[in-house]
């Protein structure tokens, strides 16, 4: 068997060889962007703007709590749900992160669903993209999806599902099948990067950048060129820096700087983090790119709101969606319950800002103080559920005369009959 056909056999055979149609290319290297760089999972990551970026993304999104109401009401559901603990072996945080991290490098997220005799979900299992093939069938009324799941496991044998089995998070899909890999469509880009990265490492590496030359107007040996750089760097070093070098003369230093084209080689870094900020909706500032974040205060707030609105929003309301449609009770038919993300502490504010938040939602009448102690992770108190006005309020009647609040904050029926 030639050397290529022992790849290609091992590479079929090995369950960390994705089943896609670049499985091959990857695992013989990686395919390469047009900047010469091998692109692939593995290499990407060591962007530090790839991994801060997938890392802020999927920390933030996997902290947030699911609240779980029946259909068509606020009422919420006080039993345990799937949403409680998806998996055994992580905490829900850990899951969610899990599923976000993939989903986000990936563009699709799998996750075999365990049922019980009830045919609930109580336990979902990740399943790595890799090992996954998503295909078009007919929509039937078993598979209204219409779609087939085809799992490679790791004794190479491929096992078919259909979503009943296996839960599917797409983000951006054009086919409404399959989710594009940022990878895939964004080689280049991310080519660019790495390809910056090992030019930058390669410039340290040969020992490119020195602090500066020791010249002598003599011819001198090896012995007194080691002992005139020991002298040097013992009087010029890090613990005794600040003083007077000196020098005979025969001897001079000439400093040297990173010549222009090295130093834009290395503040090309910046753009890698800057494409892929751009890549995935974060502002600049949150992967360390502060530079150009000249309007601190209120320019940064909102910069940080339009991210969770535009950004986060679009994947809190996909997940949702499809958490209510997998994984609650009645979700492909009834609708019984539905999942919806809870977004109070990820807005909350500073001290003050709560407070004239909650001041004006209680006088205003649509919160009442329980609530609001609920949202500060306080425990509910008695005489708190009522709803309160100010007293000095008034009530426009139907045929539109004013009608005024007594003490109590109540009509009264005398003046309004």
């Amino acid at each position: 068997m030639t050397l290529l056909g022992a790849l290609v056999k091992r590479g079929l055979n090995d369950p960390a060889v994705p089943l896609t149609e670049y499985s091959l290319v990857e695992y013989l290297g990686g395919p390469k962007s047009n900047a010469g760089v091998p692109v692939t999972e593995a290499k990407v990551w060591g962007l530090t703007g790839w991994y801060r970026a997938i890392a802020l993304l999927a920390g933030t999104m996997g902290r947030l709590p699911f609240k779980v109401y029946r259909n068509g009401t606020r009422e919420r559901v006080t039993q345990r749900t799937i949403l409680d603990n998806p998996s055994p072996g992580q905490t829900p945080f850990e899951f969610w992160q899990t599923v976000y991290a993939v989903a986000l490098g990936w563009g699709n997220y799998y996750g075999r669903k365990v049922r019980n005799g009830a045919d609930q979900v109580v336990e979902v299992r990740h399943i790595h993209p890799s090992r996954v093939v998503t295909d078009a069938v007919d929509a039937t009324r078993s598979n209204p999806a219409g779609k087939r799941f085809k799992v490679r496991h790791d004794n190479g044998t491929i096992e078919e599902l259909t979503p009943w089995e296996l839960m599917h998070i797409p983000y951006l899909s054009p086919d409404g099948i399959q989710g594009i890999r940022p990878l895939e469509i964004h080689r280049e880009t991310l080519g660019i990067g790495l390809a910056v990265e090992r030019t930058a490492a390669n410039f340290y590496a040969k020992g490119a950048r020195l602090d500066g030359i020791l010249s002598s107007k003599m011819d001198l040996k090896k012995a007194q060129v080691d002992k005139l750089k020991a002298q040097w760097d013992e009087r010029t070093g890090p613990l005794n820096g600040g003083g007077v070098a000196v020098l005979d003369n025969l001897t001079s230093f000439q400093p040297i700087s990173i010549p222009p084209q090295d130093a834009q080689i290395l503040a090309s870094r910046d753009f890698t983090v800057d494409e892929i900020a751009r890549l995935f909706g974060i502002p600049p500032h949150m992967l360390g790119l502060v530079a150009k974040s000249t309007s601190w205060g209120t320019g940064i707030e909102q910069q940080v709101l339009g991210f969770i609105k535009f950004t986060l929003g679009t994947w809190i309301e996909l997940v949702e969606q499809r958490v209510t449609r997998e994984l609650l009770p009645g979700g492909w038919t009834s609708g019984t319950w539905y999942a919806e993300y809870s977004l109070e502490g990820l807005l909350r504010g500073d001290s003050e800002s709560r407070a004239r938040f909650y001041h004006a939602a209680i006088t205003d009448g649509w919160m009442n103080r329980n609530e609001v102690r609920v949202i500060e992770n306080l425990e509910p108190a008695d005489g708190l559920d009522e709803f309160v006005v100010p007293s000095n309020l008034t009530l426009v009647s139907v045929n539109g005369e004013l009608v005024p609040l007594s003490a109590g904050g109540v009509a009264d029926a005398a003046t309004e009959g």
